[in-house]
């Protein structure tokens, strides 16, 4: 099986790296000698605080590659990256989708074209992109070049400014349909504005896919997800709009583990009657077990590598990108949260827990 071997590649490297206290960060042009890490914007603050070095669990836990560090690039920021040294400009790859699209190009070699609006077109980036972050999975395919990692179980929920009107707090699946399909078009006697993430976000393709929405209407307007500031006021979108969110992302938007995207008065709404995605407020906001264990609305998130390089015996064997993705305690690969230095420990401070299962899988090339 190919994740005994990856993660024995990975042991053998050498498990224990030196590790130093710092506070969670989220930079959005890493500096680094080891592998470029790209995509999912529901990842990337808990994989920027792993990649650079957190104290956050209570413990120093810091994900490295062998001897070199890993670089994290937000799904946001500057139209363009450069990713390593004397590598093209691209377009910097916004959500699961363009990440894993990004990682693919880096691996076939054909040009690349981010869905970043005005982002450069057609760059060649081999080698350019090492690992993808990914909120959603993929079609299983046998001897597929990609190996899907399980990181984390998170769930979909829903954010919305509804403020006080307790219509927005519970909206069923139905009714989600139709808001997103705009044959329902009020809650709670006002009108309501859909906004869905950007294209290229897995959160994106996630809630169409449980929703079940069939096409999306003609109301719906897109945001950047996760990033509900614009929910807040009316402006730029209408009062009382609606959007998918990560309850991982509310969670350390909420505790101050991740970076603090919340519009004021804006609150996390449920399809789930009676049961919460989240339990507490504020710092001691944590996930609701209850709700991630769901079938339909929690989801596991996964870092996305090319299977050959992670593979021991493989001619492309890269046995510091295979330390980095183990299992091994500090590694990102890591799911157990016993103890307060291992990785699984930082990732549930930023509101994730264990996956549904610890199970590689491989898939095809991103098109």
């Amino acid at each position: 099986m190919n994740k005994k071997k990856f993660i024995a590649a990975g042991a053998a490297v050498g498990l224990a790296a030196t590790l130093f206290a710092v506070a969670p960060a989220a930079n959005a042009e890493p500096v680094a000698n080891g592998p470029v890490i790209v995509g999912s914007d529901t990842l990337q603050d808990v994989v920027n605080a792993l990649a650079n070095g957190t104290n956050i669990s209570g413990g120093n836990v810091r994900s490295t590659a062998g001897s070199a560090n890993a670089g994290s690039f937000d799904a946001t920021g500057s139209v363009s990256i450069q990713t390593k040294s004397g590598g093209n400009r691209f377009g910097r790859p916004n959500g699961s989708g363009d990440g894993v699209k990004a990682l693919s190009r880096s691996i076939d070699g054909q040009p690349f074209t981010s869905a970043t609006p005005s982002a450069p077109a057609n760059v060649v980036i081999s080698n350019q992109v090492d690992v993808a972050r990914s909120s959603s999975g993929a079609t299983v395919v046998a001897n597929g070049p990609l190996l899907y990692i399980p990181f984390g179980r998170d769930a979909l929920a829903y954010a919305h400014s509804g403020g006080a009107n307790a219509a927005f707090d519970n909206l069923d699946q139905a009714t989600l349909k139709g808001i997103f399909e705009c044959t329902i078009t009020q809650v709670g006697g006002v009108t309501v504005t859909p906004v869905i993430p950007q294209t290229g976000s897995g959160t994106r393709n996630d809630w169409i896919a449980k929703v079940g929405i069939g096409t999306l209407g003609g109301c719906v307007v897109v945001g950047q997800e996760h990033d509900t500031n614009s929910l807040a006021d009316g402006s730029p979108f209408p009062a009382n709009a609606i959007t998918p969110i990560s309850a991982a992302q509310w969670v350390a938007q909420n505790t101050g583990a991740g970076v603090d995207r919340r519009g004021a008065g804006v609150k996390i709404g449920s399809p789930i009657a009676g049961v919460s995605p989240v339990t507490g407020t504020g710092a001691s906001t944590v996930p609701n077990p209850t709700y991630y264990a769901n079938s339909t609305w929690g989801r596991d998130t996964y870092l996305v590598v090319e299977n050959a390089r992670v593979t021991a015996g493989d001619a492309k064997f890269d046995p510091n990108l295979a330390n980095l993705v183990s299992n091994a305690t500090t590694k990102l690969g890591n799911t157990q949260s016993t103890l307060p230095g291992q990785a699984g420990s930082v990732k549930k401070k930023f509101g994730f827990l264990a996956p549904s299962t610890t199970t590689p899988f491989r898939a095809a090339l991103r098109s």
